[in-house]
């Protein structure tokens, strides 16, 4: 099984920003989104037997954002030979996150995949070993939040492999989302907005910041 980490975006919205530079928990956003991907994929391997990769696409700002995918590396370093993590740069990443997630698709070996998103820092391993063994004979499953009583699409999106050559064939307009639109994808539904939360504004960052300083301002038992 491998992940395709989308990390390659211009962060717009964040100005002059690279929110994924942008710390949590200690690490650079782009680095905890990827560590906790690198976690599931350690423990998936060797329950299965199987060799498992992480594919980070880079595009922006691509020299920033390899350099602080430092402590992932020193995590591999621990890891057996069947975990690798590959990074590959997008240079048309401005053409749209489609094209990025073309890029990481390609890397993509024959079997299952994610495609997840690097500023989904709520996104832990335990998130892909919950959607890991729902996949069965359909196309895709896609979790959905339903935390604030909207059924809201999120990530990561466990892919089979047919649909590998199906995303490559299609052009950099296209979306994921428009190509399950014509598959069988099977849609959990889970009370927890960290399945749909992403990173875009200042704003969004600031609340999770708090959230953050929340969490550890509570006494333990």
């Amino acid at each position: 099984m491998d992940i395709v980490m989308l990390a390659a975006g211009s962060s717009t919205r964040m100005g002059e920003t690279n929110k994924l530079l942008l710390e949590y928990r200690g690490l650079p956003m782009v680095a905890y989104s990827c560590l906790e991907a690198l976690r599931f994929l350690e423990h998936h391997a060797g329950q299965n037997d199987e060799n498992c990769r992480l594919i980070v696409v880079t595009g922006y700002r691509r020299q920033s954002t390899e350099k602080a995918l430092g402590t992932c590396r020193s995590f591999l370093e621990g890891t057996g030979s069947r975990l690798e993590m590959l990074v590959v740069n997008n240079p048309d990443y401005r053409n749209g996150q489609f094209s990025s997630t073309k890029v990481g698709v390609s890397q993509v070996n024959d079997g299952p995949f994610f495609i997840s998103l690097a500023d989904m820092p709520l996104v832990t391993a335990a998130h892909y070993e919950t959607l890991a063994p729902l996949l069965a004979g359909h196309d895709a499953v896609r979790p959905f939040s339903t935390k604030d009583g909207d059924r809201v699409p999120g990530h990561p999106v466990l892919h089979a492999p047919r649909l590998k050559e199906k995303i490559l064939k299609c052009s950099d307009d296209c979306s994921v989302s428009k190509i399950l639109r014509s598959c069988d994808v099977y849609e959990p539904s889970f009370d927890d907005d960290s399945w749909s939360r992403d990173i875009d504004y200042a704003q969004d960052y600031e609340r999770l910041s708090l959230s953050q300083l929340s969490v550890q301002a509570q006494p333990s038992l």
